[in-house]
Parts: structure tokens; sequence; C-alpha cells
């Protein structure tokens, strides 16, 4: 009954979420005959220099829209990364060229030339769509002849501190015959032109640019002025069977140096393994034996047994009373004692379990959903448009979903923690309180930073700035479907049970260990895992298994905004290679604090080693800003290290529980082998 119950509520959030986020989880081709009517739709600019993109439309220089030209509806991915989608005045007939269209004449004044000349300087680009292809440069690469990509095409260029604005575009699209005869559209490439008349250049070169003469005062105030600037373009249909539908997107993900780019994703996959590898052997050859060297030394008859003895009967001490082997079984009485600030940790431990199941979740559909997500492979079906705003309405979604279990799991780690008797039920209201703190804290959190740098982005009139209808929707969804699946999760969560010999179930050592009186052991000052030296020391190995991909997804996001990030095959494979190195790094520093530190606080250790990645990434983030983007302005540097610092909270986080509920498993493994005698 409560599995049936389960799966209604979850086909309701599925049916609620795809509405109020208008992302459709499916799409198809779009078959054209000669003659049909194809729209060329009109987004925003942006540029690598600045965080600040701005609709296409809300530009004060370029042809405004038409009677009938009307917004497009937007998913909730779309419209959070900025995206203004209007249908354009360019007109379009499949299959028929037009050598030369006039769009408009535009009358321009001061404020709309300073502001093309402002922009153009700022290395703006241009994003167009045709069937839900972006408007691209084409590059033909110096080595290999081969031709690529980039979406999107600068407003204009900048010679000797002049600024010439491109006002004649060149549209080729082409289109690939399938068998049957109907026509599909595999690429769309804009060739912009600055001209000084009235005329479309075609193929001739002997034009003079359109100069933007921003005339100001000896105070360096706007003079006022009037300029026509003449907008034309002009359309050439091309067959290219070379590229089908299925392959349209290859050229995008091309580059100079997409080889290059290739070989050292395979160079770093390769040290990735090996430092893996030898981790997992010290792990193994020398952990795990001293670990079972310790605990045969406390077999009565010396043969001991392993941690994975099914009926394990070990002393808490020798004949003599010492045991300088393994003092770390003194501490048995210690080791499961309720952590300082256990609310703190079990909410950031619940928070970090909803990020990893975004993380691995999102990376995972994107992998199945990939055409190119690891070079030299190539999957032949996708599912959707991974460009159109997909990533954050999928995640959006599994957020949401996984609300129910970070509340779920939180509260179980709760009891284990705080030592309560883990099949008791905690009363409803406390369940309630504890359920909306586990289930929502992240969200809400993020919701809170998110709105605070809207304001920001309003001001600067960018569409990045959220929407009302857009604020309202976000609310909703926190508030409608968040926080009750948190307190449904809660709820199961507080219903759930486990025998006694579950590993959750933990009553039968407390209970055995608080009986006995407890050695006294010397306590060692624990410099080495103290935070500092901890994070720096721990978190190396880990950072150097994602520099690469960093490097890669930073790119992508900040400074080379017009390619697309597409090896979701390595991420997802850097991501599963992260969570184990973290959770054997957490193994190490739990022994070392238990066996060389006689030191039994471990829950803040372990959740601390693992998030240790998440500190590594921000001092990267500070690097990055410093050496490869070239911002100046106040908000987008506030945007920059606003967004890259709650991303590398959620790493923490994300990690963190990774790493708590290694040393969790761990802790209760090799305590459970030791029989207080």
């Amino acid at each position: 009954m409560h599995l049936n119950k389960l799966l209604i509520l979850f086909q309701i959030i599925i049916t609620y979420t795809s509405l109020v986020s208008g992302f459709n989880f499916g799409f198809s081709k779009n078959y054209y005959k000669k003659g049909d009517s194809v729209d060329l739709l009109v987004n925003k600019i942006e540029s690598d220099n600045t965080q600040l993109p701005y609709s296409y439309y809300n530009l004060p220089f370029v042809c405004p829209p038409g009677k009938n030209a009307k917004p497009r509806h937007l998913s909730l991915g779309e419209i959070l990364r900025g995206d203004r989608i209007w249908e354009s005045n360019y007109e379009l007939r499949f299959g028929e060229d037009m050598s030369c269209m006039r769009l408009c004449d535009l009358i321009s004044r001061e404020t709309g030339l300073a502001r093309a000349d402002s922009l153009i300087k700022n290395g703006y680009v241009v994003h167009w769509s045709i069937d839900s292809l972006p408007g691209a440069t084409t590059f033909v690469s110096n080595n290999k002849n081969n031709k690529y990509y980039a979406a999107g095409f600068p407003l204009g260029f900048v010679t000797d501190n002049i600024s010439y604005i491109y006002n004649h575009v060149m549209i080729v699209i082409r289109y690939h015959t399938e068998a049957n005869h109907k026509h599909t559209i595999v690429g769309f490439e804009v060739y912009p032109k600055s001209v000084n008349n009235e005329q479309c250049p075609g193929s001739s070169k002997a034009y003079e640019n359109f100069a933007l003469d921003v005339k100001k005062s000896k105070t360096g105030e706007l003079l006022k002025q009037k300029t026509i600037i003449p907008y034309t373009y002009s359309v050439y249909w091309r067959e290219d069977n070379s590229i089908d539908y299925d392959s349209r997107w290859d050229l995008y993900y091309e580059n100079e140096s997409t080889g290059k780019n290739h070989h050292i994703h395979w160079l770093s996959f390769t040290n990735s393994i090996v430092l893996l590898f030898l981790l997992t052997l010290i792990v193994t050859v020398v952990l795990l034996r001293t670990l079972k060297r310790d605990l045969s030394s406390l077999s009565p008859n010396g043969t001991g047994s392993s941690p994975a003895s099914s009926s394990p009967t070990l002393p808490l001490t020798n004949t003599n009373g010492q045991d300088d082997s393994a003092p770390w079984k003194g501490l048995i009485s210690d080791v499961f004692k309720c952590p300082s600030f256990i609310l703190p940790l079990t909410t950031l431990v619940a928070a970090g379990i909803q990020v990893i199941v975004v993380l691995i979740g999102v990376i995972f559909i994107f992998v199945l959903n990939s055409k190119l997500f690891i070079p030299g492979l190539k999957n032949s079906t996708t599912f959707f448009n991974n460009h159109e705003g997909a990533l954050i309405s999928i995640s959006i979604f599994i957020f949401i979903i996984s609300g129910f279990v970070s509340s779920y799991i939180g509260i179980i780690l709760y009891k284990f923690l705080n030592n309560d008797n883990i099949n008791q039920e905690y009363p409803n209201d406390k369940i309630i309180k504890l359920s909306l703190l586990f289930g929502s804290f992240l969200p809400q959190s993020i919701l809170i930073i998110v709105f605070f740098l809207n304001f920001f982005v309003w001001a600067k009139d960018s569409s990045s700035a959220i929407p009302f209808g857009t604020i309202i929707i976000l609310l909703l969804l926190f508030f409608l479907i968040e926080c009750p699946l948190g307190i449904i999760g809660g709820y199961y969560g507080n219903k759930k049970t486990f025998s006694i010999k579950s590993f959750f179930n933990n009553q039968a050592i407390i209970k055995e260990a608080s009986s006995n009186k407890p050695k006294l052991l010397r306590r060692y000052n624990s410099w080495l895992l103290s935070p500092i030296p901890s994070i720096v020391i721990f978190g190396l190995i880990p950072f150097g298994v994602v520099f690469v991909e960093l490097l890669f997804i930073f790119n992508s996001l900040w400074l080379e905004k017009t390619t697309f990030y597409y090896m979701y095959g390595f991420l997802f494979i850097t991501t599963v290679m992260l969570i184990i190195i973290i959770a054997e790094s957490t193994i190490i520093a739990i022994y070392i604090s238990l066996s060389v530190y006689n030191n039994p606080n471990w829950q803040w250790l372990s959740f601390r080693i693992g998030s240790s990645i998440g500190w590594y990434i921000m001092g990267y983030t500070i690097y990055y800003f410093t050496f490869y983007l070239n911002v100046n302005d106040f908000v987008s540097s506030l945007l920059y290290f606003s967004y890259m610092g709650l991303a590398c909270f959620l790493i923490c986080v994300g990690f963190g529980s990774v790493g708590l509920i290694t040393g969790l498993i761990f802790v209760k493994k090799i305590f459970s082998t030791i029989k207080v005698d």
C-alpha cells in the first residue's frame, strides 16, 4: 500500500514539475519542404568579459520586433540561464535563396550608439537559432583543414579604438535530404558584415565599414545626434548530405584544439586511475593488514577474528591489561558518543546526500543522452536537447525529488549519531521540524542567495534577472513540493525499523561499552588531523583527480561561452573515482586518529576529509579569476564569486557526506568485532 502511494505521488510530482518548468523530456525532428516558412529566433547577447547577458530586443540599436513577432515559451532552465527568445522579422523560405533583403532602417540616437560602442568593445556576441540550432561563426582549423562552429557571432569589431557595427548578415542554412525525400536542417552559419551604405555587399569587398561615431563634449558628456543604421540580410540554402540530423551538433563540439583536448582527457584519466590504484593499495595492503593484525592480537588464542567475522568474541584487553599493539580498542566507550553540534552536522550531511543524488543523477542522465560523451565513442540516441536549458531543468527536477531522500536518511542518521534507539519513533512535532530542516535547508539557502543576487542583476537590466513570475514558480516548487516531500521522507524515516543484527542498530555495542569502565588512554595532540592540515593533506589527491575536468568546465561556464561542454562520460567516471578516493582517504584518516592519536572523535573529521576537495576548488576559483578572466565590473565579480562560492559549498557538503558515511561504516565495522570482556 505504501509503495503504491509513493508511486502515485512520484507520478504527480513528475507531471507538475514538467508543467511548471516548461521542460519537455523529449523532442522530435522537424521536416521541411521547399517554400515552408522557417522561423529565425533571436535570443540574447553575452560576453566572456562579463557575466551580464542582455535580451536582443532590449538593445536600442537593433531593429525592434514586428507586430506579429511574439516571445517563445521558455522552460524554467532557459529562463534561469538568461534566455529571452523572440520570433524575428527575418523572412526565410526553405530552399529559396534571397540575395538581398532589407530588414529596417533604424534611427539610433546618441544613447543607442554609445551602448552599441560599449558592448562591441566588451566583446559581446549575438545568439540566434533556427530549428534549435544556434547561429554559428565558422572557423577552419589550421592543422587539419577541418571546419568547426562557435555558437553566436559578434556584434561588431574594433579597429584603432573605433567600433564598427555588423549591420548585414549573410545567412547560410545547410540541410540534409533523407531517404524519404524529407529535409532536415543540419547547419546554421552566420557571416556578419559592416556596410556603410544601403546596399547588400554580396561577394564584393569594395565597401566601407559602418563606424560608430559617438560624439562627446570636452567633459565627456554625450552630444545629441541621430544616425540611421541600415540593416540588411541575405539567405542561401545549401544541401549537405555529409551531415545528418543526428550528427548536426558535432561541429559545435569541435575546435582548433579538439585533438589535444582529447589527449589531455585520456592522459588525465590514466593518471587518475594510477592515483586511485596507489591509494587503494595503501588501504588494502597496509591499513587492512595492520588492522587485521590488531584484531588478531585481541583474540584469546592469538588467532583473532577478521572484521568480517560472523561471531566475534574479542576481549577489550589482553592478560596483562596492556595492549600497545591495538590501543584504539580502548576507545569503544567513546567512539559512539554523540558528536558535538550533532544537529548542524546531520543537517549538512543530509544536504550533502541531496547534492550527491542530484550530481550523480544529472550526470548519468546526460551520459545516456549525450551523443559524444567520450572521444571516439558515439551514442546514436538522444532524448532531449542538451542545450535548451536542460541541465538546469533536470537538476531542479531531481533536486525536488531528492528532498525525500535527504530527510529520510537525515532522520535515521540523527538517531544513530545521537545514540537514540534506532527503532524508537520521535513525536510528530519533532519529526516535522527535523524533516523540514533536513529536506529544505539546502534549497532554501540556494533560493536566498539567488534572490539576493537577483537585485544586482535586475538593476543592470540583464536578461539573467529572474522575472517575478519565475520567482513565484520557484517558491511554489519549494513550498508545495519540496517541503511536503521532506516531511514525507522524515515520516517514513521515523517509521523505519531495523533488526538487532542490522548495521544501523548499534544499541547492543553501546550498551556493552557503557556497562564497563572505560580504559584510560593518553590523548595525543592530533595536529596532523586538525582542520587546516587535514584539508591541505587529504584534499590534494582528490583535487588532482578532478583538476582537468574542472578546467574544461570553468572554461565552458566563464571563459568560452560560445563552446559547449560535452564530456559527460569522463565527468561521470571522474565523479565515481572521486567518491572512491574520498572514501579511502577517510578510512586512512580515521585509522590514524584512532590508532596513533587515540582520538575517538571521528564524525567531524570524516566530514572534513570529504569536504576538503571543496576548499581546493575554492582556491582554484580565486586563481582562475585572477589569471584567466578579464572581468572588471563589480556585479560580474560578485556573481562569479557568489555562484562559485555556492558551488564549492555544495561540493563540500556533498563529498563531506560521503566522508561521514564512509567513516560511520568503517568505525561500526571494526568496533563491532570487539566483544567487551
